[in-house]
């Protein structure tokens, strides 16, 4: 926990007390077996569920702690010049999750959309919580900044507000935001351009594009703008990049998107079968395969959602209010940054190419598990690890149930 007492330090606003228990809370959710109730989380030394209540109903800026630590850790890097020019190095992810949760008291709770349904209708009662995540490209990992939860605001209204809100610390890293096709709508893009940020995202297969027209001015009249509407069965027109994709053709071109009222840079992914995935964005200079690392780097929250429930007990708290909600959500993700850091400084310390490491959260978690019983047997015994007996059986013990890969 040095670099989260480091940066908490950098933190003028966050006092002693609260301190004190935001790492104690995150080092029970790195530890915990079972469910992160208050109640089960207090035994692994996250303090009593009346302090746990009472620090999550107060402010704490999850985005500038996340921000700080990564950085801390060389993660992303804060350069705006940089950030302006070139091809991006890092991006913003955007996007919501469904938690399970009952209780008639609950704040926000409503019928959301739960991609991992089952059911041929996905909407489920419960919570949704919006995540803005920041992906490091060159190393393909994702790590989680802040989350919100939905209360009487869709998901697309809260990514807006909350990216709008911040987007000057934001683009000190990243202005390219990557989301999938739901926001794709035009008053998020032009909300997000009007901020400067540039959108990276999914089309409808079918979008009405239409192309710029090329042709000299007659002299006469309005210039012609457009020269009629794509024609998905005939690309000859496109540029083709057959070596982007072993898969599938690519076909690129810079073309007018009438409902958003602008120009974009559209690619054109159709596989072997003849299915096609349309990828767009606003910002007009990136390259074809640029704008396919950038989209394929979105699967990436995705994992971190996954590795939260599973994990670190997001959507496990048992408090009413939204600021409760949001305070534990965050901490959770928070929780598996620390994790995913801690895996990342191990493979550096090895060797191990970064971009093709597959860490096991589950495996990590067990062995802080096993450290922390250990270290209470120790206490307890009046023991020290000096003792060469000692720390040959804490080392043997301390892997004990870690997945071999």
């Amino acid at each position: 926990m040095t670099y989260v007492d480091q940066v908490l330090s950098w933190m003028p606003e966050v006092f002693k007390p609260q301190k004190k228990s935001f790492i104690a809370l995150l080092g029970a959710l790195m530890c915990f077996t079972g469910r992160a109730t208050m109640r089960n989380l207090s035994r692994y030394g996250a303090g009593s569920e009346k302090r746990l209540r009472r620090w999550a109903s107060e402010d704490f800026d999850f985005l500038e702690f996340n921000t700080r630590l990564l950085s801390r850790h060389q993660v992303i890097s804060q350069n705006p010049q940089r950030v302006c020019a070139g091809s991006p190095s890092q991006a913003i992810l955007i996007d919501a999750t469904f938690l399970r949760k009952s209780g008639a008291e609950t704040e926000g709770l409503a019928y959301f959309h739960n991609g991992s349904s089952r059911a041929i209708n996905k909407l489920e009662r419960g919570l949704e919580m919006n995540l803005i995540a920041i992906v490091n490209l060159e190393e393909r990992s994702a790590y989680a900044l802040s989350m919100h939860q939905s209360v009487d605001q869709s998901a697309l209204q809260v990514a807006e507000g909350e990216l709008c809100l911040r987007s000057e610390e934001l683009q000190e890293f990243s202005r390219h935001v990557v989301a999938d096709g739901y926001y794709a709508r035009a008053g998020f893009i032009s909300a997000l351009i009007d901020e400067g940020f540039e959108i990276v995202t999914l089309l409808r297969r079918d979008a009405a594009l239409r192309y710029l027209y090329q042709g000299d001015y007659k002299g006469k009249g309005r210039p012609k703008l457009y020269a009629g509407r794509v024609d998905y069965e005939d690309l000859g027109s496109f540029q083709r990049d057959d070596h982007l994709r072993e898969d599938s053709q690519v076909y690129s071109k810079v073309v007018n998107y009438a409902a958003w009222d602008r120009n974009i840079k559209v690619v054109i992914k159709v596989d072997r079968r003849g299915n096609r995935r349309v990828l767009c964005s606003t910002d007009l200079s990136l390259g074809a395969e640029e704008i396919l690392n950038l989209y394929e780097s979105r699967f990436q929250i995705e994992f971190l959602f996954r590795d939260a429930k599973q994990h670190t007990g997001l959507g496990h708290s048992q408090v009413l209010d939204s600021k409760g909600q949001e305070h534990f959500a965050n901490s959770s993700l928070t929780a598996l940054n620390l994790l995913r850091l801690e895996d990342r400084s191990w493979a550096l310390s090895e060797g191990i190419c970064l971009r093709h490491r597959v860490g096991s959260i589950g495996s990590l978690k067990l062995r802080k598990y096993n450290q922390l019983l250990l270290n209470r047997f120790i206490s307890t015994l009046d023991d020290q690890l000096t003792r060469e007996k000692v720390r040959q059986v804490y080392e043997q013990s301390y892997e004990t149930g870690v997945l071999a890969a």
